[in-house]
Formats: structure tokens, C-alpha cells, sequence
């Protein structure tokens, strides 16, 4: 009768398979001492065998100023019987740079069941990470455009009209679109249509007087509509000047200005 493989042999081999994984993968004991790991595991803790981990604990390794936390971890997972996956946190890069890792950890268990320790393994998710958030840049640019809108009304004639609050990041966007609209449709006025900013501050009015000056370099006029009691007891409190800036109480007076104010220049 053939017999199977030894104890010996049998460890060998399940290192051989854990080894080739791609992941660092670990396990260790009640104590969160460890057992062994994979050869990804022992190059990320600075050894060149797995050998070298077998009765290490974290505060013996390089993130030792992370054991507190990771022995929470060992121990929430030891005393549930319950996986804690997906814990996402930054790993510094051989370069320099930053690696997201992916951390994930399940209940080690003897032949009876019984949770004698965790098996744990870190996942390299950079390339998902980077992607995850050049895909939230890209939803909030495309947010930040809806917001900002750059509506054609007559020849010669854009409005934008702002609704919200005007923080920097946006007024910054406004001005880059309102800009490139300018010179796209060959403007001659450009109208910022305030009456649905709920509140105007110092970076909201200072904004809109560095983008009607901008506007005006370009050879368009600026003219600044919805301003209500509030918004103008606001820029006299401030004392921001808006310079040649036109400000008329509603839209419909600003496109009927702007519209006047053509009719004059091809008289």
C-alpha cells in the first residue's frame, strides 16, 4: 500500500504553493506570534526566508509603531470567528511613494474547529486605489461643470449662472470655464448671474472680481446680475472692488444690457 507523503514533506509543499501567491501571506498564533508565512511575506518584513518570522511578534518588525493596532485586529478576528476583510491602509513604496494595501485576516482553526490563531494575507489594490480616485476626480469635475454651466443667450452673449456656495476650488473651475467660453464663442459680454449663491463671502466676491478682470483682458465685458441687499451690503462690508464691473439687479436687465450695449457698437 502506497503511503502518503510525510508530515515533512506535506509542509514543504504548502509552503511551495503559499509561496508562489502573489499575496504576503501570514499566520500566527493566539498570541499573535507568528507561525510562518509565504516568501512575499518575508520580503515585506525585510528577511529573505519565512523562517525568520516563526516567533516574531509585529513589535519586533518594521511597523512595530502599528502592533497596538494589528494586534487588535488579530484579536477581534480570534475571539469572533469572524473574518475582518478589505481593511485598506497606505504602505510605503520602495521608491518613495505610497502602496495601498488591502489587509485581510480569518480565524485559524485546528482539526476540532477550534480558533487557535489568525491566517492573514495583504493585497496590493494601488492600481485600484488610483483608479478609484482618478474616477471620484472625474465625477466631481464633471459635478463642478453641471454646477457651473456656460449657457449661450444671444450672439456675443454667455451667462453663468452660480448656484450654491463659491468656495475656492470652485470659483477657480469658474473661471477656467467662463474663460474658455469666452474665447470659444468670441465673446463681447459675459454675464455672472449670482441669485442663486446662498452666501458670498470674501473668496466668493474676491473671485468674482478676479474673473471679471480676467474676462476683461480677453476684450469681453463683465457684468454681474443677481445681486440682492444682502449680497451688496456684503461686498461694500468687505470693501472688494469690482473694478469695471456692471452689476444690475436681475438677469433679464443684464442679457437686455448686454444686448443694448452690441446694438451701440455695431451703430
Amino acid at each position: 500500500m502506497t503511503q502518503g507523503p510525510d508530515l515533512e514533506g506535506r509542509l514543504a509543499q504548502f509552503q511551495a504553493m503559499v509561496d508562489s501567491l502573489p499575496w504576503a501571506i501570514f499566520w500566527k498564533d493566539r498570541d499573535s506570534r507568528y507561525l510562518g508565512g509565504n516568501q512575499a511575506m518575508a520580503k515585506l518584513s525585510g528577511f529573505a526566508s519565512p523562517r525568520e518570522l516563526v516567533g516574531l511578534a509585529d513589535t519586533d518588525l518594521w511597523w512595530r509603531d502599528n502592533a497596538a493596532e494589528y494586534r487588535a485586529d488579530d484579536l477581534e478576528v480570534i475571539e469572533s470567528g469572524q473574518p475582518k476583510l478589505h481593511v485598506r491602509l497606505p504602505f510605503p513604496g520602495e521608491d518613495g511613494g505610497t502602496v495601498w494595501i488591502d489587509r485581510h485576516r480569518v480565524p485559524l482553526r485546528d482539526a476540532s474547529g477550534a480558533v487557535v490563531g489568525v491566517i492573514g494575507w495583504f493585497e496590493d489594490v494601488t492600481a485600484k486605489k488610483l483608479a478609484e480616485d482618478a474616477e471620484a476626480q472625474a465625477q466631481l469635475e464633471a459635478t463642478l461643470e453641471m454646477a457651473t454651466p456656460l449657457l449661450p443667450v444671444a450672439e456675443g452673449v454667455l451667462v453663468m449662472p452660480l448656484i450654491g456656495k463659491l468656495d475656492a476650488q470652485r470659483a477657480a473651475q469658474m473661471t477656467e470655464t467662463l474663460l474658455a467660453g469666452v474665447a470659444l464663442h468670441r465673446a463681447h459680454t459675459a454675464i455672472l448671474d449670482v441669485t442663486g449663491v446662498r452666501r458670498m463671502d470674501t473668496t466668493a466676491i474676491e473671485a468674482l472680481a478676479r474673473a471679471a478682470a480676467a474676462v476683461r483682458l480677453l476684450g469681453a465685458a463683465a457684468v454681474v446680475t443677481g445681486v440682492g441687499p444682502v449680497v451688496a451690503q456684503a461686498i461694500v462690508r468687505l470693501g472688494v472692488d469690482l473694478g469695471q464691473v456692471t452689476v444690475l439687479g436681475d438677469l433679464k436687465a443684464g442679457v437686455a444690457h448686454a444686448l443694448a450695449t452690441a446694438q451701440q457698437r455695431r451703430g
